[in-house]
């Protein structure tokens, strides 16, 4: 030490020399903004009476460019999803099964996803982080939120527009209901039955309060109500069978018939042109003849075997045309030949009255 100063131990001199050489530390990233602050925006997005607002964001984008449209997808995602609630608020009491109300969702989302498509870009805002990675490089990545806006005109639009649709609907499922009713009182139970199913088919997804226009049946709901009522009666009447057929074979078939929710009424040794008649005279649509035999086969161990062979027709009614028909073979084995004879032309009795069966209800769902 002097007496003009203090003197630096060596070891500081040699510390200062190197913070000097040093010079001050690079920042790690450098973070910029579209904006000197965020807008208010991005932590609480408003709407007023006449337009709704949505945001979406998109963090860490390859470029600017990207985080926008990712962005956008987010805000009409958003858009969408509200708009759906509020144009399917109106069918909030649909009265249907879970395939029709998936349908009316569909549709609902399909038609908010297109909405959303026209709505303006109102705001945009970003913050791009940059990394220095070396030879004047950098590592840029973006943070991007975006604003959009949509007229409460165009929900109200596309609720009129399904209200007018929903009325349009009902109306022609009215009209196709008094048709059902017309063919009922003409004695075609059958189309009849094929309407009646229509009506209830346009009724899907449709709210129970939708009006008719007519004083009668006011509403979509008791039109549903009424249409399903003469459905279940109607196709009682449709489902009904005269069937000629030996004994032994009879009981098999009408078993069949009736697992399908048929009623026949058996008339052993009837002509066919009696049984027509009588099904005529009765109202009832179908006459089932039968045609069977048997023939006795060899033993099988300490039974006997047997085979049937049916020859199935159904007839219909009306003019005696045939509208369905099916053939049979069957074995069978028991104790004695009857037995035997029997089980064969039980199995092949079932088998024939599951494919009439079958085929009496295609035709009233293909309305044939």
């Amino acid at each position: 030490m002097t007496a003009t100063g203090y003197r630096l131990p060596a070891t500081g001199i040699a510390l200062l020399a190197f913070l000097f050489a040093c010079g001050p530390e690079k920042p790690a990233a450098v973070k910029t903004a579209s904006s000197p602050k965020p807008p208010a925006w991005l932590t609480k997005t408003t709407s007023d009476s006449a337009t709704l607002y949505f945001s979406g964001a998109k963090e860490g984008a390859s470029s600017l460019d990207e985080g926008k449209e990712s962005a956008l997808e987010a805000a009409r995602s958003q858009a969408a999803q509200y708009i759906g609630v509020e144009i399917s608020a109106e069918h909030s009491d649909v009265m249907s099964t879970e395939e029709a109300e998936n349908k009316a969702k569909d549709t609902v989302k399909s038609r908010a996803n297109a909405m959303v498509r026209s709505a303006e870009m109102a705001d945009v805002y970003y913050e791009k982080t940059s990394r220095d990675v070396g030879g004047g490089n950098t590592y840029d990545r973006f943070d991007v939120w975006v604003l959009i806006r949509l007229p409460r005109a165009e929900i109200e639009k596309e609720r009129d527009r399904q209200k007018q649709v929903a009325r349009e609907t009902v109306k022609a499922a009215l009209g196709r209901y008094r048709e059902a009713l017309a063919q009922q009182r003409a004695g075609d139970e059958l189309a009849a039955l094929i309407r009646f199913r229509d009506v209830l088919s346009q009724l899907k997804g449709q709210g129970q309060n939708v009006e008719t226009g007519d004083k009668q049946i006011a509403t979509a709901g008791q039109l549903k109500q009424l249409a399903q009522d003469a459905a279940a009666a109607t196709q009682a009447k449709v489902r009904r069978a005269i069937v000629i057929a030996p004994d032994w074979v009879a009981g098999a078939v009408t078993q069949a018939l009736s697992a399908k929710g048929f009623t026949a009424q058996t008339q052993e040794g009837a002509s066919e042109q009696a049984a027509l008649a009588a099904a005529k005279a009765q109202g009832t649509p179908w006459v089932i003849v039968v045609h069977a035999t048997t023939t006795p086969g060899g033993r099988v161990f300490a039974q006997v075997a047997a085979s049937a062979a049916l020859d199935v027709r159904a007839l219909d009614a009306r003019n005696g045309a045939v509208v369905a028909s099916t053939q049979k073979q069957a074995k069978g084995v028991g104790r004695t030949p009857e037995a035997a004879q029997q089980a064969a032309a039980s199995e092949a009795g079932l088998g024939a009255g599951n494919d009439l069966a079958a085929a009496l209800v295609a035709k009233e769902n293909s309305g044939l």
